[in-house]
């Protein structure tokens, strides 16, 4: 069995999102922009990143996309994700550019332009990178801010 680490860290925090860094087995990958993180049991749905943890990801097909893409979940069901003191469903690692087009899910991008922008979605890419792998884990940090 091939086995996949991916570590999602977060190091910027804004008031509108979350940006950090995505590794494939310890290797960079690419950014990432999220909604706000928030304290643990706290969420406004469509506005909230989901909370640090250990989490798994399979690939399925996205019924809103119309293709297959990373899901990322805890419970058997294997599209819900329940962490932390709160619930989320059908959280993908996908596209897009801004807060705005996360509701709850972690964009994937090649360039961050600024602490709330990001651009060049590496979706299609992540999701071929991890079809070589039959277990994939997702490990999510949320690290101090650098001044």
């Amino acid at each position: 069995m091939k086995a996949c680490v991916l570590k999602l860290v977060r190091d910027t925090y804004t008031l509108k999102s979350t940006v950090g860094k995505l590794y494939v087995n310890d290797v960079f990958f690419c950014h990432t922009l999220e909604d706000v993180v928030r304290g643990e049991g706290i969420k406004i749905k469509a506005h909230t990143a989901i909370p640090s943890g250990v989490y798994k990801v399979d690939l399925s097909i996205s019924h809103r996309f119309k293709r297959i893409m990373p899901m990322i979940y805890t419970e058997d069901n294997r599209y819900e994700i329940k962490l932390g003191g709160i619930g989320f469903k059908g959280v993908r690692f996908h596209g897009g550019n801004t807060h705005k087009n996360t509701e709850g899910c972690p964009l994937v991008a090649y360039n961050r332009l600024s602490d709330d922008l990001i651009q060049g979605t590496a979706e299609k890419e992540l999701t071929a990178k991890l079809k070589e792998f039959n277990e994939i884990r997702l490990i999510v940090t949320n690290t101090p801010q650098e001044s």
